[in-house]
């Protein structure tokens, strides 16, 4: 047997016995399967890009990147017009079977019934999914559209029946709450109802409230450091306690989890404090019926019964009735001089203050609520107002 010096190759793969004979031929094949990576990455990457550029589309072509004027929702429905090249190009709905905006939205060419008579326009598609959501809009007409499996395609007409097409074609989600019934004819509300649907969400379906409540509130008054009136010098109020009033709204916000709650409370309180020194004392008396007008967002949680929530926001504070009075008296040796009494019955103006609270929404049903909330507000004073703030303990009703 010989022995040589040279190398050993030991052939793990095919692939690398023919990388050692050929190291060209090898080269030439790294190099192919990049091309055919990138051409994949691109072939991924239309997709995305189309969506994100203006297009048109036909039976026999797909043009991306170019540019459409956009018109009003009206003229939308109608055509759309292409620049190119510095020529204007309009399409009908005849011409195209969709076209759609750099960041939406798509428009769908379809026939519908307009007084009777079928008519090609472009629908705005306001959902896709297993029920897309489609928009028309023409002087004097509004109405939306539902496909469902690409088979259906009905109509939700713009009546006091409008939900039964809607609860028709989601029989087989199983609602909990009659979220249906809470669906209003807004692009907003029924683009939610079609979202949880093809999502598969069963959760409550955001709607405007209206409300009253009740509690109890208990007000405290303070002397900020700037006051310059001389008869509330070292003077210390206890707080006061009373029963409030009032109503509210509760709008949502787009449609989310967020919403503004905006309302009155009425309430009424009466303070008495007295200071004495060595030369004098002074008694206040205050009574002051107050409407306190919150605007607060609010965030409940989405859940389906118990709906625990967080608000935070300003509230103006104006006083319907206020009257304070100073009972000075002075002493001299022996002798106590009662001065006469001061009187002021001008409310000191209105204030701008924050406010927040935390509390537990209960739902009756589908539309009605009840509510326990823990709210706090302050409003801040100056040379001739008292700091005042506010704890409330609210119970409410909203239909």
């Amino acid at each position: 047997m010989t022995l040589t010096n040279k190398p050993v190759y030991r052939l793990k793969q095919p692939g690398d016995y023919f990388r050692q004979i050929n190291p060209e031929h090898s080269k030439q094949m790294k190099n192919s399967r990049i091309w055919q990576l990138i051409a994949a990455l691109v072939l991924l990457l239309q997709p995305v890009y189309s969506q994100n550029g203006a297009y048109i589309e036909t039976d026999s072509l797909y043009a991306s990147g170019i540019k459409l004027i956009p018109g009003s929702s009206r003229d939308n429905a109608q055509f759309i017009v292409q620049e190119k090249k510095g020529m204007k190009i309009k399409y009908t709905p005849d011409q195209l079977n969709e076209y759609g905006f750099s960041g939406g939205p798509v428009y769908k060419s379809r026939t519908i019934s307009v007084d009777g008579q079928p008519r090609r326009v472009f629908l705005e598609r306001i959902r896709h999914g297993e029920i897309t959501l489609y928009y028309y809009t023409e002087k004097g007409l509004r109405t939306f559209y539902l496909e469902k499996d690409s088979t259906v395609f009905v109509e939700i007409p713009g009546s006091r029946d409008f939900r039964t097409p809607v609860i028709e074609n989601t029989d087989d989600f199983e609602w909990k709450g009659n979220q249906v019934q809470l669906v209003r004819y807004k692009r907003n509300s029924l683009a939610k109802l079609v979202s949880m649907y093809n999502k598969g969400i069963n959760r409550p379906l955001p709607y405007y409230r209206f409300g009253i409540n009740t509690g109890y509130s208990r007000m405290s008054l303070t002397v900020p450091d700037a006051m310059t009136i001389r008869q509330l010098d070292a003077i210390s109020f206890t707080p006061a306690s009373s029963v409030s009033f009032g109503i509210f709204t509760d709008l949502p916000i787009m449609m989310s989890d967020f919403s503004l709650n905006a309302g009155v409370n009425l309430s009424k309180h009466g303070f008495s404090a007295n200071n004495t020194t060595s030369q004098s004392d002074i008694d206040v008396v205050i009574n002051v019926t107050t409407a306190n007008i919150p605007v607060l967002l609010r965030y409940t949680l989405p859940t389906m019964v118990w709906r625990p929530f967080l608000n935070a926001g300003g509230t103006y504070s104006c006083h319907l009735k206020y009257k304070r009075e100073f009972y000075e008296s002075t002493f001299n040796g022996d002798i106590v001089i009662i001065n006469d009494v001061d009187s002021d019955s001008s409310p000191p103006g209105g204030a701008l203050g924050y406010s927040f609270g935390i509390g537990l929404q209960y739902n009756l049903d589908y539309r009605k609520t009840s509510s326990l909330e823990l709210r706090y507000n302050q409003f801040p004073g100056n040379v001739n107002k008292l700091n005042t703030s506010y704890l409330e303990v609210l119970a409410s009703f909203s239909f």
